[in-house]
C-alpha cells in the first residue's frame, strides 16, 4: 500500500476550538488538542495557562462553553468525572494526594481497583498492575 492510500489515525481524543469563561475571566479561548493512538504528551505551560481547566473539561470536571470534544471520533461532553473514567478517560493530577502506604498502581487506580468474584471480591492485584 502506498503512502497514498494509508489513511491518517483517527484521533484517540480531540478538542476542538474548546472555549471556557468563569465570570469575567476567559480560561481558554479556542484551544484545541490532537491525541493520536500511540502517542505520549506532556502539557506544559505557565501557572494560569489553562492546562489544568483544558483537562478538566476533557473530564468532566467544568462544562465547556463553546467547542466540541470528540472521543474515538464521536462528538461527546461528560457531565460527570465518574462518566469520563467510564469511558477510559483518567487524570493523575500533579497535586495529587498521594496514600504513602499503597504502591504506585494502587495509588493510581484508588477507588476503582480491579476485583475477583464479579467486582465484589478481594482486589486483583495482577489485573491492577497490567492497567
Amino acid at each position: 500500500m502506498s503512502q497514498a492510500e494509508m489513511k491518517p489515525p483517527r484521533p484517540v481524543v480531540e478538542m476542538l476550538d474548546v472555549s471556557i469563561t468563569f465570570g469575567a475571566v476567559r480560561a481558554l479561548d479556542g484551544v484545541s488538542l490532537r491525541l493520536l493512538p500511540g502517542e505520549v504528551h506532556a502539557l506544559m505551560g505557565e501557572n494560569g495557562a489553562g492546562k489544568s481547566t483544558l483537562i478538566k473539561a476533557l473530564t468532566g470536571v467544568y462544562t465547556i462553553d463553546s467547542g466540541r470534544v470528540e472521543i474515538a471520533g464521536v462528538e461527546t461532553q461528560f457531565a460527570t468525572p465518574a462518566a469520563a473514567q467510564h469511558a477510559g478517560i483518567s487524570t493523575v493530577y500533579q497535586e495529587v494526594n498521594l496514600v504513602p502506604n499503597l504502591t504506585v498502581a494502587e495509588n493510581m487506580l484508588l477507588g476503582r481497583e480491579p476485583r475477583r468474584l464479579n467486582g465484589i471480591g478481594p482486589i486483583d492485584r495482577r489485573a491492577m498492575n497490567r492497567r
